[in-house]
């Protein structure tokens, strides 16, 4: 059941990313210094600025998305499944690299909760490999559920090497398909609670793990990089790879996700422009647009005539539903197309609600959405003229009918006929063969 939930999850998700993209211009005025970005608003799946987005790159730690979905669709149990640490594990992870701490709980168990909070916070790279160790029997075989995973969501440049996100030159995806797997792994247990925490103390430690998203903690960095709206969800920085980030932000009902990848840094100066480029784009996203409804049923979308309607009857066909989307707020409403497939005519009665046809809006040439057009309120039918119609067409039936009639009478006389004066033409010439005949004998 849940490997069938999965897919279905993931065939939504791709159908939503086919329907999304659109040539529209949001008009975005943020310039990032990321080498990819992928900026969408998740409640309507539109994507409203794109940066290279299909561009294969290094994802760095953000990797981990992955990684923790493969964890939590392979456990259904977060806080009562032990792993057991085994340093072997940790043999070929380069010492520098960022951890939780587990080389020194060698030997204790923990709960894969406590494992997942090590691997999302401070991004440890021990955690996630012991993870993939114990879910996919060995990391080459977590790896490959990691790439069959990606394959079944329909990435369409992803490919994996790692649990983790060190360097590998065949460990890539791009920002798009980073995308992908994010909105997959919200709906997943506890992502969103765990991606989301700023600190966290797992059992049998001493000292709490903090959450390397700074967009989350007023207190990280004096508050340089806090966006109160922030929620979640993950970094990730190498040489190669640059500054990483995937963050959602929450605003007045509206939900963005942004993904940047390849964002310049050096240590010299010490500032992630990948978080300050996020909180731009939150900004600019959260002010600029909102949904729009560019048609609905107070709109009349043509008159239908009513045959057989007491007077001469008129009816205003409206959309069903309203057609809503996202919009710049101050769109211009003359690049508004309204594309009508409905009827002229219909006949009585009509109940109100009928569908009569459909009607489809474009804007700057992207499709936002369609509709059925319907009726808009009841229309009874005059008996008199419908009666009066029927007769009408019994007597044309009628009428048509007889001349049918005859004229296969007449074809059926001319035929007769024919047939019979060929049938005396033929006696006469055997009565005169046989008088010349008589002739002869005499």
């Amino acid at each position: 059941m849940k490997r069938i939930l999965g897919a279905a999850v993931a065939l939504i998700i791709v159908l939503i990313s086919v329907v999304s993209a659109a040539a529209l211009d949001y008009g975005c005025t943020v310039e990032p210094l990321a080498e990819a970005v992928y900026l969408e608003n998740l409640d309507t799946s539109t994507v409203v600025y794109q940066k290279s987005a299909g561009q294969r790159m290094y994802p760095a730690s953000t990797t981990k998305i992955m990684t923790y979905v493969v964890v939590a669709e392979s456990v259904s149990d977060l806080d009562n499944t032990m792993v057991a640490i085994n340093d072997e594990v940790f043999s070929e992870m380069d010492p520098e690299s960022t951890v939780m701490g587990l080389s020194d709980h060698v030997g204790e168990s923990f709960s894969i909760r406590d494992l997942l909070y090590g691997m999302m916070l401070p991004s440890g790279n021990d955690a996630a490999l012991v993870l993939a160790d114990h879910v996919g029997g060995g990391i080459s075989g977590f790896v490959d559920m990691m790439n069959a995973k990606a394959s079944e969501l329909g990435c369409k440049d992803t490919h994996f090497a790692n649990p983790h996100g060190l360097y590998d030159v065949n460990h890539y995806t791009t920002a798009e398909d980073l995308a992908t797997i994010t909105k997959y792994a919200m709906n997943l247990q506890s992502f969103m609670d765990i991606a989301n925490t700023v600190e966290y103390t797992p059992k049998g430690f001493d000292e709490p793990l903090h959450n390397t998203n700074y967009m989350l903690d007023p207190k990280a960095y004096n508050g340089q990089y806090y966006y109160q709206y922030t929620e979640g969800v993950k970094t990730g920085y190498l040489d190669e790879a640059g500054k990483c980030l995937v963050t959602t932000a929450v605003k007045d009902g509206y939900t963005y996700l942004c993904v940047e990848l390849g964002t310049p840094y050096s240590f010299a100066e010490d500032i992630n422009y990948a978080m300050l480029d996020a909180a731009k784009f939150y900004d600019w996203a959260f002010s600029g647009l909102s949904k729009q409804t560019v048609y609905g049923p107070g709109d009349t979308v043509k008159s239908v005539h009513v045959n057989f309607a007491p007077g001469d009857k008129d009816l205003a066909a409206i959309p069903e539903k309203e057609i809503t989307a996202l919009l710049p707020n101050d769109y211009d409403k003359d690049k508004v197309v309204i594309d009508i497939n409905c009827v002229d005519s219909v006949d009585a009665p009509v109940t109100k609600g009928d569908v009569l046809g459909t009607v489809t809006v474009r804007y700057d040439d992207t499709q936002l959405g369609t509709t059925n057009v319907v009726a808009s309120e009841d229309v009874k039918r005059s008996n008199f003229k419908y009666f009066t119609h029927r007769a009408r067409e019994i007597v044309k039936g009628h009428v048509v009918l007889a001349i049918v009639i005859g004229v296969v009478i007449l074809a059926l006389i001319i035929l007769i006929a024919v047939l019979i004066s060929r049938s005396k033409r033929a006696k006469k010439r055997a009565r005169a063969r046989e008088n010349a005949r008589r002739r002869y004998r005499d």
